[in-house]
């Protein structure tokens, strides 16, 4: 059992079960409520608990979701929905509860939630009210109290920390896989593979050896964590046995089949993995059953009858995809949607599962450095205000893969790509099960001159037509502002200040280092030099955010802040959300995104397009670019009845009279003259089709 911390209830007699290490699962706002706590249960609780103990109250709230109300003599069940009033008889009222936020972090991915049975009898009464259920007694009685960790989440797969451990785990994540089908491209056809974890031992839970491919396809490696993390991806997708021993180049072979392929020793490995991996994937998007790729002179080209490759193993089918002319297919390949530059380590193991969740390219860290000075910062700065002083950050420029998004899991600063963290993957596992139907938004105005952003942005928020409330604040103090990121958030936009030693406040400056228990997922700190504040952000809690390295013009963040965030409410990634809003400054590549980039607060848009515009002397060139983290999928375009894969740009050409229409009907982001724009506000500006 998890280590969580023990509430201080001596002062009431209190008697709890603990675990070995002295922590309960008892969250402490229930035991606050509580008199005369014992750890014998006067009434057992028909539900299986890991402790029970009985208590008296005349009013308990249960902080929780979820909640169910059983009367336990007629075996009645309902969701309690609304205020409900309960007779004489015995009753049990379930619940999910967030543990005490003084928990033990030792283990990242231990559950946040506990199950809370309370059994009681009535007559009582039961109040859903905005700070949890509200049970309510005649007088003070006796009442049992059970409580249960939650078992939903992934399985977890221990391995040693050394090579072969790390070589051992990744031959167990293509568990993931529903199928090992051509299908398998379709994302709807992949779950998110277990997690990896460390120990002495290796532990393979029976629910994944069971889900486990047997393909006949090997993939030998040189015992090098860098082998091992570059291959990972390829390994993956393929359902490949993972071994390392002394050798200099890894090995790839199939069962039954002559594919025999010998790659070339880091760094050529690194590219040459991505290409085979490209290559399947893509192959296997062809002739698919599952919403295929239609394009019917490639498959002509490649000599691939689908129903025959359907039919082939695994094994199999690699040898044919490997024997397709590399000529065939080199220009119809889709532009890879995701690559991550990792710095391998045995530590950083555990972020590999959650990007082969994204099926992510990996590549070594490989980067220029770059002088400040070749973005005119100095100049600009220098002559218009800007939003506080920061020191300046040495950065990196990543070097050119083969992906439209990039990731730098690396020690370093980059520049046009996002900067995850081990702790960023972790705490997005911590909130997989946050209730994401109704949001909570805090906007918050720390500067009373930067107060157009802060009205633009709300009404945008409160204007999307979203399940979301939106709190907005204004001169927030340290303590009110480090109340906000510790609170349960879904985002926070911070429109102010940020100084060298933290968010300027009116009475000082708040350390973000400083916060030990940040339940804010996702943030946008629109203020100079937010990029270490963010990155603290994250260590502490959060999933993600946008921040900007250095000193950004007020005119320019409030431009920026505005798109950011109708795009993020929309259903655009982080980094995807500020990819296209930073288009609207000159200075754009002053904005970053720390933390997991490929995170959205909203389900992905009905259409995930970006469409780039260019006049011409007969009407409109378009392009359309797909654009979701979700490898494989096929959408239909806004343009006719045409259909592209996920990395897919498709060039179309328009009269005025069908663009402005399409662009009217839709709600998408369009780059035209090289600016970004809403298809609905273009449409209004182009001229009048003659």
């Amino acid at each position: 059992m998890s280590t969580w911390g023990t509430s201080d209830a001596g002062d009431r007699g209190d008697h709890l079960a603990a675990d070995d290490d002295g922590g309960s699962l008892c969250p402490e706002a229930i035991l606050k409520q509580l008199d005369s706590v014992r750890e014998q249960a006067t009434w057992p609780i028909p539900r299986q608990t890991d402790e029970s103990f009985t208590a008296k109250t005349g009013r308990l709230v249960l902080p929780g979701t979820d909640v169910t109300v059983t009367g336990l003599e007629c075996n009645a069940q309902y969701q309690l929905t609304r205020a409900s009033e309960l007779p004489e008889g015995a009753f049990l009222v379930t619940g999910t509860v967030e543990r005490t936020s003084t928990c033990n972090r030792d283990d990242p991915f231990a559950t946040d939630e506990v199950r809370v049975h309370v059994r009681f009898d009535g007559p009582a009464s039961l109040r859903p009210t905005c700070e949890g259920t509200v049970l309510s007694l005649w007088e003070s009685t006796p009442i049992t109290l059970g409580f249960s960790e939650t078992t939903t989440g992934l399985e977890r797969v221990q391995v040693p920390e050394t090579v072969a451990g790390l070589a051992a785990g990744l031959s167990c994540l293509s568990a993931a896989h529903h199928t090992m089908a051509p299908s398998r491209s379709h994302p709807a056809q992949r779950d998110h593979p277990p997690l990896l974890t460390t120990g002495e031992t290796t532990s393979i839970p029976d629910a994944v050896a069971q889900q486990c491919h047997e393909t006949g396809i090997e993939l030998r490696l040189p015992e090098t964590v860098e082998s091992t993390f570059v291959a990972a991806p390829l390994a993956f997708y393929l359902g490949a046995s993972v071994t390392v021993g002394d050798r200099d180049r890894p090995v790839l072979t199939a069962a039954g089949t002559n594919v025999d392929r010998e790659f070339s020793p880091l760094p050529g490995f690194q590219t040459e993995a991505a290409a085979m991996l490209r290559r399947v994937f893509y192959l296997d998007c062809l002739v698919r059953r599952v919403n295929p790729e239609r394009n019917a002179d490639l498959l002509d080209a490649c000599s691939l009858d689908p129903e025959a490759v359907r039919t082939l193993s695994p094994a199999g089918r690699l040898e044919r995809y490997l024997s397709v002319p590399s000529t065939a297919i080199r220009d119809g390949l889709p532009e890879w949607h995701l690559s991550t530059h990792a710095h391998p380590s045995l530590d950083r193991a555990r972020c590999l599962p959650f990007l082969l969740d994204k099926l992510s390219l990996i590549y070594l860290p490989e980067a220029a450095e770059l002088n400040r000075r070749d973005l005119l910062d100095q100049m600009l700065t220098d002559a218009y205000p800007t939003r506080g002083t920061s020191a300046t950050a040495t950065m990196v420029e990543p070097s050119a893969s083969s992906a439209r998004v990039r990731a730098w899991l690396a020690p370093g600063t980059p520049i046009d790509a996002f900067k995850p963290t081990t702790a960023a993957y972790e705490n997005r596992y911590r909130y997989r099960e946050r209730d994401s139907d109704h949001l909570q938004l805090s906007v918050v105005l720390n500067d009373s001159t930067m107060s157009d952003e802060h009205g633009a942005v709300t009404e945008i928020y409160r204007a999307a037509d979203l399940p979301m409330d939106v709190a907005v604040t204004e001169q927030l103090t340290r303590a009110e502002l480090a109340d906000v990121f510790e609170s349960r958030n879904d985002f926070v936009h911070f429109i102010g200040h940020c100084e060298s030693d933290g968010l300027r406040c009116p009475d000082g400056t708040l350390s973000t280092e400083t916060l030990s228990d940040v339940q804010t997922r996702t943030f946008f700190l629109n203020a100079c030099g937010s990029y270490d504040e963010g990155l603290d952000l994250v260590e502490s809690g959060a999933v993600a955010g946008a921040v900007t390295f250095t000193d950004v013009l007020d005119r320019h963040a409030a431009l920026v802040g505005t798109a950011f965030a109708r795009l993020l409410s929309t259903g655009f990634s982080m980094q995807r959300a500020l990819q296209l809003a930073r288009r609207r400054i000159m200075m754009g590549k002053d904005y970053a995104v720390v933390g997991d980039g490929t995170y959205a607060l909203m389900p992905s848009p009905a259409e995930p397009v970006v469409i780039w515009l260019t006049e011409t002397d007969a009407g409109y060139d378009i392009v359309c670019e797909v654009v979701t983290p979700r490898a494989g999928e096929r959408y239909r375009l806004p343009f006719g009845s045409v259909s592209a894969l996920n990395g897919r740009r498709t060039d179309l050409s328009v009269d005025a009279e069908t663009l402005v229409e399409t662009l009217e009907s839709i709600s998408v982001p369009v780059i035209f003259d090289g600016e970004f724009h809403w298809s609905g506000d273009l449409a209004a500006r182009l001229p009048e089709p003659a």
